[in-house]
């Protein structure tokens, strides 16, 4: 299971307004690169969902039937907008719902 903490509102580059519901479920370990310490995070992702933000405010807390998985990728980069800090990943996050963990 996994449960709906958030939303955010995005806007496509033809003005178009999307919904994404932010969902949490599970741990993963995670070993800091400069101290060697390992952490325990939450694992998260993002869901495109079809309502208005209304419904998408009133879906936090509820739950999902899934998990959420890591899927390496092609290394990409992330700049934080307030440090200028790069961060370089190979991996996303994607919510999974139990129907499509079945079929596999």
């Amino acid at each position: 299971m996994v449960t709906i903490t958030g939303y955010r509102t995005r806007y496509t580059t033809g003005g178009d307004k999307k919904i994404y519901l932010q969902v949490e479920g599970g741990v993963k370990t995670t070993a800091s690169q400069k101290t060697g310490r390992v952490y325990l995070t939450a694992l998260k992702a993002s869901v495109f969902a079809a309502v208005d933000e209304e419904v998408a405010k009133a879906m936090i807390g509820h739950q999902l039937p899934g998990t959420i998985k890591q899927l390496q990728v092609e290394p990409y980069q992330i700049i934080n907008d307030e440090t200028g800090e790069v961060r370089v990943y190979n991996h996303r996050s994607e919510y999974v719902p139990d129907e499509l963990m079945e079929l596999a």
